[in-house]
């Protein structure tokens, strides 16, 4: 590569290298790292996840852990010392007022204003992500204080209203903060619990946008596979997979590699395996039927209607195909079952996946409606001060 091509291949490097740098695992990860051609002058074709075998462990990649236990400390306790202080300040004026003060007082007025700053602060995320060349400030400090100082402003802002509704302005803007700090925190909830159990039960999870090619992959992978132990089909003049596909013409031979989620001891993921070629042409009937009936779901997933979309159904299909087959076909019978178990574990990603970010619109929404009201509200109190 040259120019911006090796450019690009040295930040992904560079970045790939310093993720597994920054990491501690604490069990061992299998880890077949993508062979890139320096030689290509582009990348014409989605790149293929399943090269890329990142197995189960308890690595931590949520928003909040105790491997970042440093980062959030210190914006926790500033966050915490300016909503206590003041809250504290507008106690005291309560106190000796002998009833909670308003937004007009001095110790509310202070507290809304930091609350209005915080807010803009909190708005101010969004240019961030725009303008993330500039490589400002790293995104995970700016999330960070993101986090804290939104939950810090809304004991600011009840300060600020001295615990009174007000009007319909007011009413408004504070409904409609409490509903952008509740989402913030039921988000922040999701991506600290679904990343984690994800990493543990989905161990053939891949990239999101990318489940749609894996899989087409993964029919091929297994088509190769029936093609090489089985030949052609049952009543057909001609080997048709092999004509039509020439890479598939090496499938023959005596070896053949494809991909399936494996396990060794403790270890389970995506991997790559090659394996020899044992034909069973006895039973190349069956096995070819089964490929023809579980091939929409692993294209499709569980918008198909097909014996092995349902997982108990699945493995009484299954038993019943071995039963039917002999015993040098059960090698392929499980790498079908595992293409099938695969495919499952990608409809249950696309959930979590929409799960994970299904709230970003109704934060965003009700963050952008305070932001405006906040403006009308600070008018408004200007206007008639």
């Amino acid at each position: 590569m040259k120019g911006r091509d090796e450019g690009l291949y040295r930040r992904w490097r560079d970045g790939f290298l310093r993720t597994l740098s920054n990491r501690s695992y604490r069990r061992h990860e299998l880890i077949t790292i993508l062979t890139i051609n320096r030689r290509a002058r582009s990348i014409e074709s989605p790149i293929d996840c399943r090269t890329v075998g990142m197995i189960s462990s308890g690595v931590s990649l949520v928003l909040v852990s105790r491997d970042q236990t440093r980062l959030h400390f210190g914006f926790a306790v500033l966050a915490f010392a300016l909503a206590a202080a003041g809250v504290g300040w507008w106690i005291s004026e309560s106190v000796a007022f002998g009833a909670p003060v308003g937004g007009g007082s001095a110790s509310g007025l202070a507290c809304g204003i930091a609350a209005g700053l915080v807010i803009v602060f909190e708005m101010l995320l969004w240019p961030r992500k725009l303008l993330r060349r500039l490589r400002l400030i790293p995104a995970k400090y700016w999330m960070a204080a993101h986090v804290w100082f939104g939950l810090a402003s809304l004991p600011l802002a009840i300060a600020h209203s001295g615990l009174h509704w007000g009007g319909w302005l007011p009413t408004s803007l504070m409904v409609l903060f409490v509903a952008t700090i509740l989402s913030g925190i039921y988000g922040l909830a999701l991506q600290n619990v679904i990343p984690r159990w994800m990493l543990w039960n989905l161990p053939a999870e891949t990239i999101y946008n990318q489940i749609d090619y894996v899989s087409q992959l993964t029919v091929e992978d297994a088509r190769r596979m029936l093609v090489a132990c089985c030949g052609r089909r049952p009543g057909t003049g001609q080997n048709l997979e092999l004509d039509a596909e020439p890479e598939l013409i090496s499938a023959s031979s005596e070896s053949i590699v494809i991909g399936a989620v494996r396990g060794s001891g403790k270890t389970l993921g995506r991997s790559l395996m090659t394996g020899k070629v044992t034909p069973v042409l006895g039973d190349s009937g069956p096995l070819w039927n089964a490929f023809d009936e579980i091939r929409p779901f692993l294209m499709e997933g569980q918008k198909a209607s097909t014996p092995v979309t349902l997982k108990p159904r699945s493995k009484a299909w299954f038993e019943s195909l071995r039963a039917s087959c002999g015993p040098e076909s059960q090698s392929i019978i499980d790498t079908l079952e595992s293409f099938c178990d695969q495919r499952r574990q990608f409809d249950i990603q696309q959930t979590c996946q929409r799960w994970l970010h299904g709230w970003l619109p109704i934060h965003i929404a009700a963050s952008v409606a305070v932001s405006v009201l906040l403006v009308v509200h600070i008018y408004t109190a200007l206007k008639y001060w």
